[in-house]
């Protein structure tokens, strides 16, 4: 599968109306470097709130390459080739990155994971400190509690 062909599937996801809302009014913003690793502890790195669908679309590549259906170290697969997996697995088919590193080669993010449902995105970021690959961890159980996790 394509980047061509994960981007057309990406582009059906809509994003959260709140989060729309928040770039609209200008709110939506990294709370702060301490914040972020007193809320989400497996979030080191310093960290950027993408404000525009294109950017999140631009950043929300898959870490594996192209040919590939599945990757272990990035816990990362194509749903339409390898089927439905649980966490600590993410489906770039059904991801959306919302707020990515700041520093490139960091490789993390903050994701909308749309596995839980196509209104009702859950909230998952990338794991680099628990072993020796990256797992994707759930932090929050809809966009709304993300929000209220960050007090944003």
């Amino acid at each position: 599968m394509s980047k061509k062909d994960v981007d057309r599937l990406r582009e059906k996801l809509p994003l959260p109306p709140l989060l729309m809302s928040l770039i609209q009014a200008g709110r939506w913003s990294n709370p702060g470097d301490e914040v972020m690793l007193r809320k989400i502890p497996f979030i080191h790195d310093p960290i950027i709130f993408l404000t525009t669908r294109e950017s999140m679309d631009f950043n929300s590549g898959p870490l594996m390459g192209p040919d590939e259906s599945e990757h272990a170290y990035f816990s990362e697969y194509r749903g339409a080739l390898v089927g439905e997996r649980e966490l600590p697995w993410a489906d770039v088919e059904k991801l959306i990155f919302i707020v990515v590193n700041e520093r490139p080669g960091d490789d993390v993010g903050i994701a909308l994971d749309y596995r839980t449902g196509i209104d009702t995105p859950r909230v998952i970021g990338m794991d680099w400190h628990s072993g020796k690959n990256c797992i994707y961890r759930e932090i929050s159980q809809s966009f709304e509690e993300f929000v209220e996790l960050l007090e944003i």
